[in-house]
């Protein structure tokens, strides 16, 4: 069993939850796992059960939201040749595919372009623009990219190309000379939810070009409903809230994903095994964003952009073939830097650290990402992995809650050459001279910053139950609660001084164990992965910590095991 892990109860206002579950009429745990959620109303409580696209924002309220519509109407009535130039992460390419597809149904005359990681780099550059200008591009919208693209951007000034930047990143206090910039983390940006993806800041922007092309006549007005599979995708992908008017995106959009109306993403479901299945969040997140990825993170990211925008069921299986091909590629090489970032940290003590620096020469730099999000799951600290190639480091950053590791690298500007980021992922470029003083500084920062309780594992518990309340009942109603991810956990619930009956090792490896529980005649069966080592004696006295979950087939509640404990 685990006795290292805090289990830490979440405090509920009960009365609150007992006039939100009374109004709405919903059992007061459910009001009480929204109360956690930030709900606070009635009102609010409905909403989040029932997300309505009525309920998504007016586009009209970014900064600059009209200044873009403006310059991109002027592009289709003069029949300007425009790029839309994105980002080779799920997030980037569904924020491409949304915009380019909708301009082109609109009779613009649109192509995209999407960097190659490894010869080009993350953002428009200013050899890009040169050429893109060379091929007479005269607006040039940025997606998922362009907020820190002040050279880019003045190079196309120079050049007499307009760039339209719609970026979901934080901005410098001094902004890129553009045309337009559509992000809701500007300061003078009133729009009243910033935690957006790309995919739906380009969903808004599509929103106002519809009304403003369908007011000059030169569309007649077009359902946007067929975008939201995309949109579904990219703000799942990258882990934004799933909140607000995310929470609306990903509610509908994942319902147009299991229609299957999109060959590209039907081809994907069906290389990634899922094509019968219902498909969640964690099923975008675990099997179709990674394959999306998988292509960007190798090199040329083209098959992803190509299957997104697939017309026809041959076409987009072949490139579907493709991302599984690479994505198999992608695991062998992420596993092996993976393995090598956690020798070096054991190596060099670094596991000590309140923060986790790995470096290595020649660590492909398409999944150091991937290697600092497991270094963050085995340590629980803020990770960076730099891959080192010719005297340059690319380094990728992931953060635990309570640390913003955007605003840590930010802080060590003088260090980097380039670098930009989020509060729980950052990325770099660092000159390998520089790396000693970078890590120096950035371990100083953290051990004067980080609290031990962010580092400490813990385990956030939503509500204590009886046993006897483990019920597919409790389950049909929790599932009124998804999409699960960030901003939205699956909760977390728990059960106290229940007795051990059955602990069974099982699976490939022998590296799970299946558990039941009994409290008076109640019993519930659950499953602990990954976690044969820890597991308990029949006749032990227990807590669990569980998700629950459904046996279809018996039709009876079970538990995903998180952590198992002597009874307190």
């Amino acid at each position: 069993m685990n006795d290292i892990s805090r289990w830490v109860q979440a405090e509920v206002d009960l009365s609150l939850a007992q006039t939100i579950a009374q109004a709405i009429e919903i059992p007061e745990l459910i009001a009480k796992l929204l109360i956690l959620r930030g709900i606070n109303t009635p009102d609010e409580a409905l909403d989040f059960i029932e997300p309505k696209l009525a309920n998504l924002n007016d586009p009209a309220k970014f900064m600059d939201m009209d200044t873009a519509t403006a310059r991109i109407v002027k592009a289709v009535q003069k029949k300007q040749l425009i790029c839309v130039f994105g980002d080779y992460d799920a997030d980037g390419l569904t924020a491409t595919t949304i915009l380019a597809d909708f301009l082109e149904a609109s009779g613009a005359d649109v192509t995209t372009f999407i960097p190659d990681r490894m010869t080009e780099g993350y953002g428009l550059q200013p050899d890009r623009v040169r050429s893109l200008a060379q091929l007479g591009i005269k607006l040039i919208i940025t997606v998922d990219c362009g907020i820190r693209a002040h050279e880019a951007v003045q190079v196309a000034s120079e050049l007499g190309v307009d760039v339209i930047i719609v970026d979901h990143h934080v901005p410098d206090p001094t902004l890129p000379a553009a045309v337009a910039i559509v992000d809701p983390h500007r300061a003078d940006c009133s729009f009243p939810f910033a935690d957006l993806c790309a995919a739906g800041l380009a969903f808004y922007l599509i929103g106002s070009l519809r009304r403003e092309f369908y007011r000059l006549g030169i569309i007649n007005d077009v359902d946007l409903r067929p975008f939201l599979d995309l949109v579904a995708v990219g703000t799942i992908a990258d882990m934004v809230p799933l909140n607000s008017d995310n929470r609306v995106f990903a509610v509908h959009g994942l319902r147009r994903l299991n229609q299957d109306t999109r060959p590209g993403l039907a081809a994907l479901k069906a290389v990634a095994g899922i094509a019968a299945k219902n498909i969640d969040a964690r099923a975008v997140a675990f099997s179709l964003a990674p394959r999306l990825n998988a292509t960007g993170r190798l090199g040329d990211p083209k098959a992803a952009l190509d299957l997104l925008r697939a017309k026809d069921v041959l076409q987009a299986r072949t490139h579907a073939e493709i991302l599984q091909k690479d994505n198999d590629e992608r695991r062998i090489i992420a596993q092996k830097v993976t393995d090598e970032a956690m020798a070096h940290v054991y190596a060099e003590g670094k596991n000590l650290k309140r923060i986790i620096i790995a470096v290595g020469q020649g660590w492909h730099q398409g999944v150091i990402g991937i290697a600092a999000a497991k270094l963050v799951n085995a340590f629980n600290k803020p990770s960076i992995v730099i891959g080192l190639e010719d005297g340059i480091g690319k380094g990728s950053c992931r953060s635990v809650k309570g640390f913003d590791i955007g605003q840590a690298i930010k802080s060590a500007e003088p260090f980097l050459v380039r670098f930009g980021g989020h509060p729980m992922a950052a990325g770099l470029t660092v000159e390998e001279a520089q790396i000693p003083n970078l890590i120096n500084y950035l371990e100083e920062l953290a051990e004067a910053t980080i609290d031990s309780d962010i580092i400490a594992p813990s385990i956030d518990v939503d509500a204590w139950l009886n046993l006897k309340e483990v019920t597919p009942e409790l389950f049909r109603h929790i599932e009124r609660l998804q999409p699960f991810g960030m901003g939205n956990p699956e909760p977390v619930l728990a059960v106290s001084k229940v007795t051990v009956t059955n602990a069974r090792i099982v699976g490939k490896g022998k590296r799970h164990v299946q558990i039941e529980v009994c409290d008076g005649d109640t019993r519930v069966k659950g499953i602990w992965f990954d976690q044969a080592h820890l597991a308990p004696t029949i006749g032990d006295l227990v807590d669990v910590a569980f998700n629950i979950s459904l046996d279809d087939r018996l039709g009876e509640a079970k538990m995903k095991i998180i952590d198992v404990r002597q009874a307190t």
